[in-house]
């Protein structure tokens, strides 16, 4: 859940801690021009399964058995509905 949720957070700030550049094959921390369009989208999966990742580590255990099996459920639904809605500009 916190992956889809940190992920659609970077989507929509447009935050990742790097850039691919498929015109000249290489990876940036910050953006560069010359070397035409940037992907963000394995920084953005980066980014959430990092922050996941470590929030998993933290979270006893008896912590994340008391959330109820309808979150599981409700927040993956109501983040792909965000980003469906986010994303309408590309389809009107």
């Amino acid at each position: 859940m916190l992956f889809g949720i940190v992920y659609l957070a970077c989507f929509y700030m447009d935050w990742a801690p790097f850039r691919y550049y498929p015109d000249a094959r290489k990876f940036h921390l910050r953006i560069t021009t010359q070397d035409g369009p940037a992907i963000l989208w394995y920084g953005w999966l980066t980014a959430a399964a990092v922050v996941s990742a470590a929030v998993a580590l933290v979270v006893p255990r008896r912590l994340a058995e008391r959330l109820r099996p309808g979150w599981a459920w409700a927040v993956p639904l109501i983040i792909v509905i965000l980003l469906l809605i986010y994303e309408r500009r590309w389809f009107v």
